[in-house]
């Protein structure tokens, strides 16, 4: 398939071509870089990094190695969701810290705060958050759209889906303003992930409203990897399955789930969902059970309750409901019942948890309109 420049690409190659000095010329390559990184186009990105790396180490410039700083950050993130990451993108924020760098040092900020969120530091997301809020002009589109996105799915992550959509819908805007596909592709991926723990936790704890909500969470994933293929996507490539087996499992389509997790899972290890081998695993036990495998199950089982630890609370006390159904099929009732107490627990912890959050948000952006200069 041929598929045609990004928009955000095309105007930078074209930037590029224009821009004759090379300090300039140089910071405008990195970003491309970073683009090319969010895209998956890794090995691209590094061979920029590289070059850039060559051609001013005799004379580094504060703007040019935030920049390299912040492109290393996002390879790291996109190669295997390291923390390594942050650790380059706090050296980018720091050395995007004059004042001539205020667009830089907002987009920095927001890439920290996405950072922290998906790390679990919520005190220090929301200060970023409102460093790059503080930080970016209404033009600066890059900035803006990625830190909205991270209200916007840390809104989401509190239960709080009615004041994430005006979030989501800012995201989507500035993305579509700076003809940024990547970012596109990334708040769609996002909220579906989001939306499918959702239908789970409903799903786990007796909701019956689950069902309605998955064929429209199936037809969002399936919608996502279209577009991930129009316009050219390849990084993480393997989480997409991942999302798409866990909806086909609570759609009851096992032999579908069982094949994708077969298929992709020790992918998604590599490629940073480490932390949710729990749940993952204990969905793939629950397809064994139900296809009629239950030394599989089994095996699959233990294995996922031996990774609780790596679990977030929420992660945890879906694994745990998932697992209590998986003993109980297998006739372990006391093990199940252990389980699904631990679940309980767990859930009412992760509950209060989302409560500080949506709390933590709200006071830090007080006064922030979700329109106008947003």
């Amino acid at each position: 398939m041929n598929v045609a420049p990004p928009r955000l690409l095309a105007r930078l190659d074209e930037a590029i071509t224009r821009e004759r000095n090379p300090l300039q010329r140089a910071c405008l390559q990195a970003e491309r870089a970073g683009f090319l990184a969010r895209q998956g186009q890794l090995a691209a990105a590094r061979v920029v990094v590289s070059q850039l790396k060559q051609q001013f180490g005799a004379q580094p410039q504060a703007a040019l190695s935030a920049w390299l700083a912040l492109v290393e950050g996002l390879i790291d993130h996109y190669d295997h969701l390291g923390p390594s990451a942050r650790d380059r993108m706090l050296r980018a924020h720091a050395l995007s810290a004059a004042p001539a760098l205020t667009a830089l040092h907002a987009l920095a900020a927001a890439w920290l705060a996405h950072l922290e969120y998906v790390g679990g530091d919520m005190t220090s997301m929301v200060r970023h958050v409102r460093d790059a809020l503080a930080g970016a002009g209404a033009q600066d589109h890059s900035a803006r759209s990625r830190v909205t996105l991270v209200v916007a799915e840390a809104y989401h992550h509190a239960g709080r889906v009615e004041t994430a959509d005006p979030w989501y819908a800012r995201s989507r805007q500035h993305a579509q303003a700076d003809g940024d596909q990547a970012h596109l592709s990334a708040l769609m991926h996002n909220r579906a992930w989001l939306r499918a723990s959702e239908l789970r936790a409903q799903a786990l704890f007796g909701d019956t409203g689950a069902q309605a909500g998955l064929a429209p969470a199936l037809l969002g994933a399936e919608s996502v990897a279209h577009f991930d293929t129009v316009i050219g996507t390849a990084s993480l490539g393997a989480l997409l399955p991942m999302l798409r087996a866990q909806i086909c499992v609570l759609a009851g389509r096992y032999t579908d789930a069982g094949d994708l997790f077969a298929t992709h899972f020790d992918a998604a290890m590599h490629q940073g969902l480490a932390g949710q081998r729990a749940p993952l695993l204990a969905d793939w036990a629950w397809c064994a059970c139900q296809l009629g495998q239950p030394d599989a199950a089994a095996r699959d089982a233990d294995a996922a309750e031996a990774a609780l630890g790596a679990c977030e609370l929420d992660d945890r006390a879906l694994t745990q409901a998932r697992l209590a159904q998986v003993w109980a099929a297998l006739g372990q009732a006391d093990r199940a019942d252990t389980l699904r107490e631990h679940a309980q627990r767990d859930l009412a912890a992760h509950r209060a948890a989302q409560a500080r959050l949506a709390a933590l948000l709200d006071d830090a952006l007080a006064g922030v309109e979700v329109s106008g200069a947003l």
